[in-house]
Formats: C-alpha cells, structure tokens, sequence
C-alpha cells in the first residue's frame, strides 16, 4: 500500500515539476524478474525508471541513505536495498540474484556513480551484466534525459529487452556489458537527434 502511495506522490510532484514524457513501455515484460539498467545523472533517476514501470521495483542505495531512521523507513518501503561499497562485492551479487531470482524487478547504474558534468556516459562497470547471467533475467537498457535539472520536463525511453548469455565468463561479460552501454548510447542518441530537429532543449 505504501509503495502505491509514494508512486502517486512522485507522480504529482514530478509533473508540477515539469512532466514525464515516456517511450518504449511496450518493451518492459510483465512478468517475472528483469533489470533496468540505465544511465545515471541525478538522484531523481531511480524513481523516474520507477514511474514508468506498472510494477513494483526495487533498487540499491548507499547504505548512509540509510542512517536517518526516517529516511530509512521510506526507503524500506519503496523497495530500496542498502548497498556498503566497501563490503565483500560478492555479498553485495549475492543479495541482488536472490531478489531477481524471486521475481523482483531491479533498476541498477551500470556506471556506478552519477555522472554530474559529461553528456558522453561513464565506463560501465560489468556487475550488471554478472547478476543478469547468474540471475538468468533479461537486461531493459533504460536512457534518461534532462533529469540533472530540478525543473523541466523528463524523458525516460525502455529498449528492447537483452538476453544474457548461459555461459557465465569474463568474455561473455564483457561483450553483454558492451551491448548494454550500445544500446542506451543510440537511444540517447536518437532521443537527441530527433530533439535537435525539433530545437528541443535538453
């Protein structure tokens, strides 16, 4: 009850500041367990893939998000998980299969941290492409445009689903790492295109 009512909440907040403009939501799957992974400019970014999902997610925070008792309690109840970034990379992996091997869909930030100044994205890292293998769950690449500015209509586009290899090796990784930073690159890179003829600003 309460995730349905922080999801109307930052439905209208959003919209007073700007509006949500979303494309692509034919390509979200309506069962079972998936990751959406997209690029990441602002703290809104979890909650704007979020919005655009008929569905429960849930998603990693930074574990002093979590200090706050209050802070910690709506984040509990939006499905959010805290993740230490200086504890053992595997317990973190295996926190995260065991939620998307129980169905839950998950948003996650191949580039690990946000990107506050560059419009080109970040180095991905490869744990995206590690829980999707070992979860055996598909990859939703995810581009987010005009979110770094508080005001100002948002854009959010889904891309077709990926599916990861069987084999689980550091190749297999690093090539379905690769596809996921090519596809969220052309769907900015349409998204803007089309933009520019139209003199949008993003």
């Amino acid at each position: 009850m309460f995730y349905s009512f922080a999801y109307w909440l930052c439905k209208i907040i959003l919209f007073f500041l700007g509006g949500i403009k979303y494309s692509g939501k034919d390509n979200i799957p309506k069962t079972g367990a998936f990751i959406a992974a997209g690029n990441h400019r602002s703290n809104l970014d979890p909650f704007l893939i979020g919005l655009g999902v008929d569905r429960q997610m849930s998603f990693v925070a930074k574990d002093s998000l979590f200090d706050n008792p209050l802070v910690k309690f709506l984040l509990r109840k939006a499905n959010a998980y805290p993740i230490d970034r200086k504890a053992s990379p595997k317990n973190i992996i295996n926190i995260t299969v065991e939620k998307l091997k129980k169905g839950y869909p998950i948003t996650i930030f191949p580039e690990g941290t946000r990107n506050l100044k560059n419009d080109s994205l970040l180095e991905f890292k490869s744990g995206v492409a590690l829980l999707a293998i070992k979860a055996e769950v598909p990859i939703i690449p995810v581009a987010i445009l005009n979110s770094r500015k508080i005001f100002g209509r948002k854009q959010v586009i889904y891309g077709k689903a990926i599916l990861p290899p069987v084999e689980d090796n550091k190749e297999n990784r690093e090539k379905l790492t690769r596809k996921v930073k090519a596809d969220i690159e052309n769907l900015l890179n349409s998204e803007l295109e089309v933009c520019n003829k139209k003199i949008c600003n993003n």
